[in-house]
């Protein structure tokens, strides 16, 4: 199994997209109901294998991930063949991410970016980031923490 299995839940909300897939796979009602009765083995593989199916195709629409902790904020844009990572952080313990707004603490704020080539594949990368805690974010909110690093990096002049 590649990411996980999807849970009853997400199955039945799945439930016609799961029949065409066993019958594709040769699995008809009756065969199904049987092997599900039986508690075959065959069930939690095709099971298993219907996830992965679901979620790399779910992964690989995913763009852009955000996580926040208190003292930061990690930002990711998750291209085809690289990461780049935007991230705020902060020293001074009064500031909380998860409550407080980016423009009321402006000037006690690091601001940094970064690349990197994925060193697995993308949708798996994708997965361990959503796993470890980042939410899915709009193009809106990483193009606003990548104005808000490129506007940091500029001499001002006067």
């Amino acid at each position: 199994m590649k990411y996980r299995c999807l849970s009853n839940e997400e199955l039945s909300e799945l439930e016609d997209e799961f029949k065409h897939f066993l019958i594709s796979n040769n699995v008809y009602t009756e065969e199904w109901e049987v092997l599900n009765e039986k508690k075959d083995k065959k069930v939690q593989d095709l099971i298993e294998m219907f996830s992965d199916i679901v979620l790399d195709k779910a992964l690989k629409n995913i763009m852009f991930l955000e996580h926040v902790t208190p003292q930061d904020i990690k930002s990711f844009k998750c291209e085809g063949d690289k990461m780049t990572l935007i991230g705020i952080a902060s020293k001074n313990q009064n500031i909380d991410f998860t409550k407080d707004t980016l423009s009321d603490f402006a000037d006690e704020l690091d601001i940094f970016k970064t690349e990197k080539p994925y060193h697995k594949e993308r949708e798996m990368e994708v997965f361990d980031l959503l796993q470890s805690g980042c939410s899915i974010i709009s193009e809106e909110r990483f193009n606003k923490l990548e104005m808000a690093y490129n506007y940091s990096t500029k001499t001002i002049k006067n």
